[in-house]
């Protein structure tokens, strides 16, 4: 069954080191997505160098086109490896400080 794997980033050089090790684990380019806060500009695939875009994000999102379990649990691993955030943890903070969700507001 096809799933889409995703991981959240605060740190630009996290986020790349992921979208490397993503790669160089037999995950196909076409199949990882890149992308940062609207208004900041960064590329829209994998294809993420130093020297593109800029830093200032606040965060970063890896997704990951997975057709079966077995790619989409290596994928989890190596997001978690290089620190992605677990949103669910996040989720639970956010509506300690106030957060509603989007259609629970």
């Amino acid at each position: 069954m096809a799933k889409t794997i995703l991981g959240r980033f605060e740190s630009l050089g996290s986020a790349q080191a992921a979208v490397r090790d993503l790669a160089e684990s037999g995950i196909a380019q076409e199949d990882i997505g890149f992308m940062a806060d609207q208004g900041h500009e960064l590329p829209g695939t994998a294809h993420l160098n130093e020297s593109e875009g800029t830093a200032e994000a606040a965060a970063f999102l890896i997704s990951v086109a997975a057709d079966d379990g077995e790619r989409a649990d290596l994928a989890a691993a190596v997001l978690q490896q290089h620190g992605a955030t677990e949103i669910d943890r996040r989720d639970t903070e956010w509506k300690k400080q106030g957060w509603k969700g989007r259609f629970e507001a």
